[in-house]
């Protein structure tokens, strides 16, 4: 058996509102995702040139608007990833040249 939701006029206009109050701010979202345009749109799969019509006609799709919700907290898990990277780098150009003591380190520090 089916329930049939009634819903308000108002409180679906509220809904619709409450949308288009966080499109209105997309720009801010994506600039606290930390990511560049190119790999928001890499990772919404759509091409960039798309990406950034979207962005100016702020016109991204709910499910649009969720992925890049979902980026915000993807940020902190990937600066884990670029501190890896970055010690790997480190690494790589030292394994090879002149190591320094751990002790003359901390002297250094």
């Amino acid at each position: 058996m089916s329930t049939k939701v009634v819903l308000s006029k108002d409180y679906v206009k509220e809904i619709v509102d409450d949308y288009t109050e966080i499109v209105s701010h997309v720009n801010e979202i994506i600039g606290q995702t930390g990511y560049k345009g190119k790999v928001i749109a890499e990772k919404l799969g759509i091409p960039e040139s798309s990406f950034y019509q979207k962005k100016r006609k702020k016109s991204f799709s709910l499910k649009e608007m969720q992925q890049i919700v979902e980026l915000m907290d993807e940020e902190e898990d990937d600066d884990d990833e670029i501190e890896d990277e970055y010690f790997k780098k480190v690494y790589e150009e030292r394994k090879d040249g002149e190591n320094i003591d751990f002790e003359d380190l901390l002297k250094m520090i």
